[in-house]
C-alpha cells in the first residue's frame, strides 16, 4: 500500500502528539511539585501533606481560546473526589486560575460550565460556574436540606433567587409539616401567635432573605395569603 504525503503527515502528527502526551507528568523534587512537559519543567507548588501521583492531573480547555489549563488533584489521601488546583499554563509558567481550588470538579467546555460537588459534614453542596465574557462566575449553588429536598440559590447580576427543588430539579410546591409546631410570621416578618402542627400540608411560594434568615411564603387550605414561615423551622436539622 502506498501512502500519499498528506496521509504520512497526519500519521506522524498523531504519533508525535501521543509521544508528547506521554512525556507530560507531575514530578517532585526537594518537596516541590512541577509539571513536566517535554523539555519544560514548570513549578506548581510546595509539596505539603500532598499525596503525590505523577498522573493525577488533566489538561482542560476551559475558555474560548487556545489557553490550556492544568487541573491537579491536591488531596492528602489521593481521593479523586477531593480538592483540585487549577493553573493556566503559558510561556513555561503556571499561573493560579481565579477558580484555583475546586472540589470534585467536572468540566463541560462545550457548554461553558464547571460543576463542583462537595460535602460539609452531612450536607451536600453543588456549585455551578458558567462562562460569560470568557470568565467563569458562580451562577447556582444547590444545598441538600433533607431527603429529596434541596435549596437552590441562583446568582444573576448580584441578585439572589431562592427555590426549593427535589432531586430531579423540579420546584417543590407543597410540603407536609414534620415538626410538632411551626409558627407563622406576618408580612413584616413578625412572629404571630398562630402556628401549624405536624401533618399540615402547606403550599409553598417565593422565598425571601431578611437579615440572613430565609422565609418562605406559604398557603394553607386554598388560602395563599397566610404569611411566612422560617425555612430553618420548616425542615428539621438545617
Amino acid at each position: 500500500m502506498i501512502l500519499n504525503r498528506k496521509t504520512v503527515l497526519i500519521v506522524l502528527s498523531i504519533i508525535y502528539s501521543s509521544l508528547a502526551w506521554s512525556n507530560e507528568m507531575l514530578i517532585k523534587e526537594n518537596h516541590k511539585v512541577y509539571f513536566k512537559s517535554n523539555n519544560s519543567k514548570i513549578f506548581l507548588f510546595e509539596d505539603q501533606n500532598y499525596c503525590f501521583d505523577k498522573d493525577a492531573f488533566s489538561i482542560e480547555h476551559l475558555t474560548n481560546d487556545e489557553r490550556k489549563y492544568l487541573v491537579v488533584n491536591y488531596t492528602e489521601d489521593c481521593n479523586p473526589s477531593g480538592e483540585h488546583k487549577i493553573f493556566e499554563i503559558a510561556d513555561k509558567k503556571a499561573v493560579s486560575f481565579y477558580l484555583a481550588s475546586l472540589y470534585d470538579p467536572e468540566f463541560f467546555p462545550n457548554e461553558g460550565k464547571i460543576v463542583e460537588r462537595f460535602k460539609d459534614g452531612a450536607i451536600g453542596y453543588t456549585k455551578i460556574y458558567t462562562l460569560k465574557n470568557n470568565r467563569y462566575n458562580l451562577t447556582e449553588e444547590v444545598k441538600t436540606l433533607d431527603d429529596n429536598i434541596n435549596l437552590s440559590t441562583t446568582f444573576n447580576n448580584g441578585v439572589k433567587k431562592f427555590q426549593l427543588k427535589d432531586n430531579s430539579n423540579k420546584k417543590i410546591k407543597s410540603f407536609n409539616i414534620s415538626v410538632d409546631r411551626l409558627y407563622l410570621y406576618d408580612d413584616n416578618f413578625k412572629k404571630k401567635k398562630s402556628y401549624f402542627v405536624k401533618g399540615d400540608i402547606l403550599s409553598l411560594y417565593e422565598i425571601v432573605e431578611i437579615k440572613n434568615n430565609l422565609y418562605i411564603k406559604v398557603g394553607y387550605k386554598g388560602n395563599d395569603q397566610i404569611g411566612y414561615v422560617l425555612l430553618k423551622n420548616l425542615i428539621l436539622d438545617i
